[in-house]
């Protein structure tokens, strides 16, 4: 999902339904920087990648990454903010994820 700002195209094969949260959180960015890489890394890709190739949920909630796109996407996304852990943990507890 490429922003238009980045030569990206407004139609529906580079549109993606996301929370409100995490769009805010990605923003125009493509890739960041890991701390201990000097490379941008690019985020996860839900149309070309495998969501259980680059993350694991464990057992608090915490979403934990695989490989660089799953740290990079964490990362920026902030999906290990503490409400998304809680919500995740009451979902894990109802036996929804």
């Amino acid at each position: 999902i490429i922003s238009i700002k980045h030569g990206g195209r407004s139609d529906e094969k580079n549109l993606a339904f996301t929370c409100p949260i995490c769009n805010v959180n990605k923003g125009s960015d493509i890739a960041t920087i890991l701390e201990d890489k000097d490379i941008p890394i690019r985020f996860f890709n839900p149309r070309k990648d495998t969501w259980a190739e680059h993350f694991r949920i464990d057992d608090s909630g915490k979403i934990i990454a695989k490989t660089d796109i799953g740290a990079a996407t964490i990362k920026i996304l902030d999906l290990n903010h503490i409400d998304s852990i809680i919500e995740r943990k009451e979902l894990i507890k109802r036996g929804l994820m």
